[in-house]
């Protein structure tokens, strides 16, 4: 085996490892956003909901479809020869604002400060989805059915405030 050909096998173990690291951090994410949502609460249930407000169910079946194409996505763009910093700093930071929002809302029964955090998620998510289009067009188009979810979350977030 040739110098050059240990290298790219090099090169290729260590993508490969990124690659495993994204995944995994975003997995731990979204165990920690699940782990601490209760809908079942006496807060939780006491609440007026918006009438445009899906059954948990569907909450489930989409927040796990998008953690998906949230940890193909950063897979993606970690998987590149050159990594863009920016962009895994960015998925970090939306990693850790989005496990930060169940806790906040469901365990503090804040919903106020927990619409700063979207606010904030939503914010880091646009500058995030700026920098993975720099890098990787599939990656960038896989996180659009999430900025459009945050959008109704946040409305949702906003009627509880409203309403109640």
């Amino acid at each position: 085996m040739t110098y050059r050909m240990e290298e790219e096998k090099h090169e290729k173990n260590i993508r490969t490892v990124r690659m495993i690291a994204a995944v995994a951090a975003t997995a731990a994410g979204a165990v920690a956003a699940s782990l601490s949502t209760d809908t079942s609460s006496a807060w939780y249930e006491g609440l007026t909901l918006s009438p445009l407000q899906p059954p948990p169910w569907v909450f489930a079946a989409v927040w796990t479809a998008l953690y998906v194409l949230i940890a193909v996505s950063f897979a993606l763009v970690v998987s590149k020869r050159r990594v863009c910093g920016p962009a895994v700093i960015g998925f970090i930071i939306n990693i850790v604002l989005n496990a930060l929002w169940s806790p906040i809302f469901f365990l503090a029964y804040a919903p106020g400060p927990a619409l700063a955090v979207m606010a904030a998620l939503i914010v880091n998510l646009i500058i995030l989805m700026r920098n993975v289009s720099r890098v990787s067009r599939p990656a960038f188009r896989m996180l659009v059915p999430y900025l459009v979810w945050l959008g109704i979350a946040a409305i949702l977030n906003i009627s509880v405030l409203v309403l109640n």
